[in-house]
Parts: C-alpha cells; sequence; structure tokens
C-alpha cells in the first residue's frame, strides 16, 4: 500500500523535517498540501513536489488520493485536525507535543480506533542512533541495573516581541505549555522510551526571565513505575546550550552529551570503556514514516503511537499540577532569604518585577488556558507529589494559602 500523504500546516516543520521524508520514504508519496494562505501553500507544493493545494483541510480531506495526514500545525489545532482526519478515514501523524492536555489526547486516540486508522505521534527522537543505542546497551545490562536518569536542556529563547505571530511557542493559547512543552516533551518521551512509565512527578515551573507567560524554567523530580528515580531540567533563559542526557547504573554509566549531536559515552565503574558518534539522520522524520509504511504494510508496530504520546502529555500535566501547588518543605535557615531575593524580569511590558515566591505559570488543561499565581505561600512545612493521571487537586495542609487559578 502507497501512503498517499496529505500536509495541514506548511510552515517550518513541514518544511525541514516532516515533509521531505514523506515523499522520500519509498511507499510514501506527498499528494496535497493545506495551508490558509493559499499562495504560500501553492509555493510549498510547487517546491516539494505535490500534486495539489488546498486552503482548507476540509478540501484536502476530500481528495480522493489521500489516504494519511500530516498535522504540522501549532499545538492548539491538533485535536481539531485529527478529530477531521479521523472521521474522514486517514491515517494521521500529528506533531509533538500531541495535544494541548490529555483529556485531548484521548480524545485523538478514540477517535482514531473508531475509525480503524493508525494515530503515530512525532516524537522522532526514538529513532535517532544514539537513542537506539543507548537502548541497546540497557538492554545488554552494559550499566548493570538502572538506577538514575539526568535530563539537563538549557538554550536562550527571549524574543523582543513575544506577540508577535510567529512566536507563538510564547503563547499558552497557541503553544500550550512553554519550554516542557516545546522541547522538554521530546527528552520525556525518550526517558520513557528507555526506561519505561513514569509513576510519581514532582517539581517547579516559572518564567524567571523571559517577556512571555509561558514558563522559562521547569525543574522535575520523577519516579518511573521501576522505581528508578530522574531528574530533569529544561530552561529557555540560559545563554549557554547545554543538551545532556545521562543514565546512571549500579555497575555504570552511560552520557550522551550531547543527545542531539549523538556522541555517547558507555562507562562501567570509573572506566570509560567505548564512545560513540552516532548523528541524527539528516531528515528527522524519515524513520517514523518508513515504520507507519511498514505499519501498513505488514502490521509493524508504531514507533511512538497515540498512546505513547499520551503518555508524555500526562507527565507533563502532572508536572504542572505539582508545580501549580507548589506543596514544599521549607528549609527554615535559608527559607527567610529565598522570601527577599529579588527576580529582575527582563520584559518587554509593564509588569511588576516579582519575588522568586511569587511565580505565573501558564498552560493548559481541561481546554482551558489557566494561569496560577504563587503569592508569598508561608514557610509552613508542605510536601506534594503528582501521580500520574490523577485528578486530586494540589495538596493544602490547611495552613498555607492555595494558589490562585484565574481562567483567562
Amino acid at each position: 500500500m502507497v501512503l498517499g500523504w496529505g500536509i495541514i500546516g506548511c510552515g517550518d516543520v513541514a518544511e525541514k523535517k516532516g515533509g521531505p521524508a514523506l515523499y522520500g520514504v519509498p511507499g510514501s508519496e506527498l499528494i496535497a498540501v493545506m495551508r490558509r494562505d493559499v499562495a504560500k501553500a501553492e509555493d510549498f507544493a510547487r517546491r516539494h513536489g505535490a500534486k495539489r493545494w488546498y486552503g482548507t483541510a476540509e478540501e484536502l480531506l476530500a481528495d480522493p488520493e489521500v489516504n494519511a495526514v500530516y498535522v504540522a500545525t501549532p499545538v492548539d489545532t491538533h485535536h481539531h485536525y485529527t478529530l477531521l482526519a479521523a472521521a474522514a478515514s486517514k491515517h494521521v501523524l500529528c506533531e509533538k507535543p500531541m495535544a494541548m492536555n490529555v483529556a485531548e489526547c484521548r480524545d485523538m486516540i478514540a477517535a482514531c480506533d473508531a475509525s480503524g486508522v493508525k494515530l503515530a505521534i512525532a516524537y522522532y527522537r526514538r529513532t535517532y542512533p544514539v537513542v537506539q543505542k543507548m537502548r541497546q546497551l540497557l538492554q545488554e545490562d552494559a550499566i548493570g541495573e538502572p538506577m538514575l536518569a539526568r535530563i539537563n536542556l538549557t538554550s536562550y529563547y527571549n524574543p523582543a516581541d513575544p506577540l508577535a505571530p510567529k512566536e507563538w511557542r510564547a503563547d499558552a493559547a497557541i503553544a500550550g505549555g512553554g519550554v516542557m512543552f516545546d522541547v522538554g516533551s521530546h527528552r520525556l518521551d525518550v526517558l520513557v522510551y528507555l526506561l519505561g512509565d513514569v509513576a510519581r512527578v514532582a517539581g517547579f515551573s516559572g518564567t524567571l526571565h523571559a517577556g512571555y507567560a509561558v514558563e522559562d524554567a521547569v525543574a522535575l523530580a520523577l519516579e518511573l513505575a521501576s522505581g528508578v528515580q530522574a531528574v530533569a531540567n529544561f530552561n529557555w533563559n540560559v545563554g549557554s546550550s547545554t543538551d545532556e542526557f545521562e543514565i546512571y547504573g549500579t555497575a555504570g554509566k552511560m552520557l550522551a552529551r550531547p543527545l542531539e549531536g549523538g556522541h555517547l559515552e558507555l562507562y562501567q565503574g570509573q572506566t570509560l570503556v567505548s564512545a560513540f558518534d552516532l548523528p541524527r539522520p539528516a531528515i528527522t522524520h524519515w524513520e517514523l514514516v518508513e515504520n507507519l509504511v511498514a505499519a501498513m504494510d505488514h502490521g509493524a508496530l508504531l514507533v511512538c503511537s497515540g498512546e505513547d504520546g499520551l503518555k508524555t502529555s500526562q507527565i507533563m500535566e502532572a508536572a504542572y499540577r505539582a508545580a501549580a501547588g507548589q506543596c514544599t518543605i521549607a528549609v527554615p535557615a535559608s527559607a527567610g532569604r529565598l522570601a527577599q531575593r529579588k527576580v529582575v524580569a527582563k520584559r518587554h511590558s509593564s509588569a511588576p518585577v516579582a519575588t522568586v515566591r511569587t511565580i505565573s505559570i501558564s498552560h493548559v488543561l481541561s481546554g482551558k488556558t489557566h494561569r496560577y499565581t504563587l503569592s508569598r505561600l508561608p514557610l509552613e512545612q508542605w510536601h506534594h507529589v503528582t501521580e500520574i493521571g490523577s485528578r486530586r487537586p494540589p495538596c493544602n495542609t490547611g495552613q498555607a494559602q492555595s494558589p490562585r487559578a484565574m481562567t483567562e
């Protein structure tokens, strides 16, 4: 079976990552593209060899040669276009993160299941040679029993005009969240792919520096179902870029530094026993498309299914809930100093400077955008960990002030 693709959304991701794979992989053909700006849709189609172009998704989905759809739009429309494609009996490859919230993810899975079509999510780092090597080494017990994973991802993103249309990543109503949603989601997906499901998460999330409402910093502590512990930080407020993914075991460690660059070091005890340089594919989505062709031809399992994409969204939603709850244990010797420290946010608006203990978080839960303002919490002892999939509200000891949730 030849996959005849239609692309919904002809922006940078389709231009550089997803699009070329759709017409490059054997058994896959680019039939049509859709963009609301029809002139830009035509330009994309001509440059990439698509047969037709459209200005609406409905027109593309009515094309009889299209039997699969690549949803390459911003996050707020993933749910809508996936449901439309499923209703039209088209297979779906959807960009990451899967949707704005867990409820939307479940809808997408249910719609595709009901229509008997495949749903794949573009967490393409699973296919990186370095990640595949890490998976192989874990299966071979090369570092003994895994005990700890550490993710450190930093970069700098602070656009002069965060409200400009091209800066939609800074708009929670479109992007769903900030640095964790946009780039942290990829690393959380790799964590699950290599080490299994996450059971519990605790953490902090805030906008510490940048001039937008979504978070520019997230720090998480995670416990996996296997008992393995993990720590992760995602930052858009650090001027020195870092991309580290490390796994530590009872007999050694493996260090992917940088993960994107494909350099991997394997240690047994204190000894470096192997080093690998495994660059990423030139076209990042190539193996995802190959996998979908194989799934249609002979029933191969999807590299990243809708259920896999849901797991990452569950982790992120739990992390945001935990951060909004701000249930922590105060350290008396330093908590007073923390309350007085000022964070000078380089904003492009008249927003007041906030203290460290006043944190605004914008993200999307249950289809609505919320902003949680955590205002000068007292120093009573708090503790909270959010279980993955839990619907219970953030904890409150009865003494400390709860966050205020304001629907925008």
